[in-house]
């Protein structure tokens, strides 16, 4: 799981034309190697698996690492680079290493490595997304708050063996085991600061190494000439992701310039793509949704009728028929996939339709009342909040200068603040919680297959310093449903668990799921075998990728 950014919107092709040839000059090899092209935005430099959080580190992680476990297209785990076994209690995976894995600098993977990552995502220091993949297993607290120098939960058996044993017996467990392994050799460290310098010098035992790394410019990965697995071994000589402008995309699929890309899903993009000779479009479900968070731990936000008020101000239908097409994208009602089995019932869900006299009641009910200026009052305040909206994309700007229009009729003096990702997320997600600087903001989320909400942005538990949960809302019930979830291992009463958990937020709303969205890809035609899916991205299928 992470947050993204999603991006949209086309210019002429004369002026991304223009912008082309600076996007690739230094980057681009001429020499006839099988290169794979990708462009982009969104490479923040964090090439570790336990540290990335963006769509595109994570591309590149998924290249250069190799994890025990990974989904197939229905989201069913399946083993990578081991076998397993699930002891009889339900509580401890032992791991046995297929022979003769190696890291990119020739040295052998061992239990070692794979006790050694998950180690460090339990070290005091660790402050990433990905804590909930210790942190329920025996021992945890003790370990990572330096009470004891070994982890209970973790057992090296021999060179090829591991276990991992938790404290509870659950199926969301499998899905702590999908984080690529590192080389302790290579990562080992004695201060925090050495490990984080390592985020952009990476050895994994991955199908691709890192050759050159330019930041906002591009990220060259060479085939691995050693790698492990002759029989999965690639066909391509390497990828190259560059930073290409969401404007600039098209002009550089029209020239050349990349193989493929990923241009929002918007009737404008699929129009001019399909249009386009020599390129195929592809269309499917994605696994996320874009979102509006409220910092419930402000007294205005507190109250759950304000807001219900503002998603009931805010036309979310017409900004998906607006910005997506209503083929692309429908208004989002729960934060599960409904890709996925734990999916609530159709119209068992509140749409918040569009309804100024609705919201207006619910303000009136939470003792707001408009004033001689027309803005909304309480106790002499006046009802102010601040939305802050990052410009790497255009969606963000076009819902929020909705909003800015009804809600302001509704009677909210609303301060839009401009700024990019990294900002956002360093003012909302990044900070402890009593540090974070918001009223609104919004971005996307991409989903694990597994739905178990845990860590994500509705668990109270992940209500902390780089956290995904910035709201700070916090219900009884909502977390009993989450740990129920966790230990329930009959999927029919697992879904009816998260259908309950999914209303309680659909009705409490501290996160807004704005929409569900189809994704577009468009490939070039000479790129043969490539493939990806709601649970799946296109690095799984790079080893059947062939150039022409």
């Amino acid at each position: 799981m992470r947050v993204e950014k999603y991006v949209s919107g086309i210019i002429p092709l004369l002026l991304a034309l223009i912008m082309i040839p600076a996007l690739f000059s230094g980057c681009r090899s001429d020499s006839g190697d099988k290169i794979l092209r990708f462009g982009g935005t969104g490479i923040d430099g964090k090439f570790n698996p336990i540290l990335s959080d963006t769509v595109y580190d994570n591309y590149i992680v998924d290249m250069l690492f190799e994890a025990l476990m990974d989904v197939d297209a229905e989201g069913q785990f399946i083993p990578v680079i081991c076998t397993y076994t699930l002891s009889d209690d339900q509580k401890t995976y032992t791991f046995t290493l297929k022979d003769g894995i190696k890291f990119s600098d020739g040295k052998p993977m061992t239990s070692e490595d794979v006790a050694f990552t998950y180690l460090t995502v339990a070290h005091p220091d660790y402050s990433g997304p990905r804590a909930y993949a210790v942190s329920r297993m025996a021992g945890y607290g003790a370990y990572h708050d330096g009470a004891a120098d070994h982890f209970e939960g973790i057992k090296v058996i021999d060179d090829k063996t591991i276990s991992f044993t938790f404290d509870t017996a659950s199926p969301a467990n499998i899905n702590c085991f999908i984080y690529g392994i590192m080389s302790k050799s290579h990562y080992a460290f004695d201060r925090w600061e050495d490990f984080m310098d390592l985020a952009a010098n990476p050895v994994g035992s991955g199908r691709l190494v890192l050759d050159a790394y330019e930041p906002k410019q591009y990220v060259r990965l060479n085939k691995n000439a050693a790698y492990w697995d002759a029989e999965t071994a690639l066909k391509i000589d390497g990828v190259l992701i560059s930073e290409v402008p969401t404007e600039s995309l098209m002009g550089a699929m029209q020239t050349n310039q990349i193989d493929f890309c990923q241009p929002d899903a918007n009737p404008d993009n699929y129009n001019a793509y399909a249009d386009m000779s020599g390129v195929t479009t592809r269309t499917f479900l994605g696994n996320g949704y874009t979102y509006m968070c409220f910092n419930t731990a402000r007294d205005k936000l507190s109250d759950v009728r304000v807001r219900q008020a503002l998603m009931h101000a805010l036309d979310r239908k017409t900004f998906i028929e607006t910005e997506y097409g209503a083929d692309l994208a429908s208004p989002g009602m729960a934060p599960i996939s409904p890709a996925s089995w734990a999916y609530p019932d159709e119209g068992s869900m509140n749409d918040y339709a569009f309804d100024m006299t609705k919201a207006e009641e619910l303000m009136r009910g939470a003792g707001w009342e408009k004033g001689a200026d027309g803005f909304l009052e309480k106790d002499g305040e006046r009802f102010t909040l601040n939305w802050l909206v990052y410009t790497d994309a255009k969606w963000p700007q076009t819902l929020s200068g909705m909003a800015a229009d009804t809600w302001k009729q509704l009677g909210v003096d609303l301060k839009i603040e401009l700024m990019d990702f990294v900002t956002v997320r360093s003012r909302t997600m990044d900070p402890e919680p009593e540090d974070k600087d918001f009223d609104v903001f919004t971005m996307g989320f991409t989903l694990d297959a597994e739905p178990d909400p845990s860590g994500a942005l509705f668990d109270y538990d992940a209500y902390v310093k780089g956290g995904f949960n910035a709201s700070g809302y916090y219900n009884e019930r909502a977390q009993e449903l989450i740990a129920l979830g966790r230990k329930e291992f009959d999927t029919a009463k697992r879904a009816e668990v998260y259908k309950e958990w999914a209303g309680i937020m659909n009705d409490q709303i501290p996160c807004v799921i704005i929409a569900n969205r189809k994704e577009l890809w468009v490939v070039n035609d000479r790129i043969k075998g490539f493939e990806n899916n709601t649970f799946q991205n296109w690095v799984r299928f790079l080893p059947n990728i062939t150039i022409e």
